[in-house]
């Protein structure tokens, strides 16, 4: 029983925690160095000439992947906002083998 209730603290420490995140954007933070469309431009010579860096979030829905362009001012923000999602996704994941755990215990399992 000692087991289960530790596991159960565990579990609500997560969720806590959850709460204080604020706001979540589903997807990746990405810094892109692009080509432009004049053939005469430098950029057109290497990776160092490319213009940039501009700034996106990256997410998949369905079977495609979506950019969004996060203008300079938003870019700390989009960053927070993305971290945030991550942090959610590990804390689903944590949760989810505690709940393992859990189940195990309780059906006199002990592994």
């Amino acid at each position: 029983m000692e087991k289960i209730e530790k596991l159960k603290k565990e579990k609500k420490r997560i969720l806590k925690n959850l709460l204080c995140l604020g706001e979540i954007v589903r997807g990746t933070f990405i810094e892109v160095y692009l080509e432009c469309m004049r053939e005469s431009c430098k950029c057109h010579q290497g990776k160092k000439y490319r213009h940039g860096p501009y700034y996106r979030i990256s997410y998949g829905k369905g079977q495609s992947v979506h950019h969004i362009y996060v203008p300079l001012k938003w870019k700390r923000i989009a960053k927070v906002w993305t971290g945030n999602y991550k942090k959610v996704w590990k804390a689903i994941e944590k949760i989810s083998l505690i709940n393992i755990k859990l189940m195990k215990l309780k059906n006199g399992n002990k592994k």
